[in-house]
């Protein structure tokens, strides 16, 4: 199912950058529930899901939000998708996990990109970053 959402008040020239990474944060929270949601009925079944790192996923631009099973079908997500599935299954294991937004002006038309990275905890408190679309083959990381 592909449920389009029309937000032409948020990603647009002007826009406003706090609304914009809030629309953001609820949407990609939204995603990662749904894998959570899908985690948990394949475990109910007996299904073993394959660790993203395992799944043969590889980074690829996209326009699409998908959910872990989308995901692998295709083969190929970016930033959103991957990191939607990384903290789903941190978060399912146990583990707490937090997407981490970044964002960045683009010379040539003044738009705004975004990155998500993964944050967790690490030991004695630290926070650890990860960043799945870099492990999974991108090449133009922010920094």
């Amino acid at each position: 199912m592909q449920i389009p959402l029309g937000i032409s008040f948020a990603f647009s020239p002007g826009s406003d950058k706090e609304v914009n990474a809030e629309v953001l944060r609820i949407l990609l929270e939204t995603l990662i529930e749904v894998n959570l949601v899908y985690l948990r009925s394949a475990a109910e079944r007996g299904l073993s899901v394959p660790h993203l790192y395992d799944s043969g996923v590889r980074y690829g631009r996209t326009e699409s939000w998908d959910s872990l099973p989308d995901l692998y079908a295709k083969g190929r997500g970016d930033c959103k998708s991957l990191t939607a599935a990384f903290v789903a299954q941190l978060r399912h294991e146990g583990h707490r996990a937090l997407p981490q937004f970044r964002w960045g002006i683009r010379p040539a038309d003044g738009g705004i990109d975004y990155h998500i990275l993964v944050i967790t905890d690490g030991q004695n408190g630290y926070q650890i970053a990860h960043d799945p679309s870099k492990v999974l083959g991108m090449k133009d990381v922010f920094s």
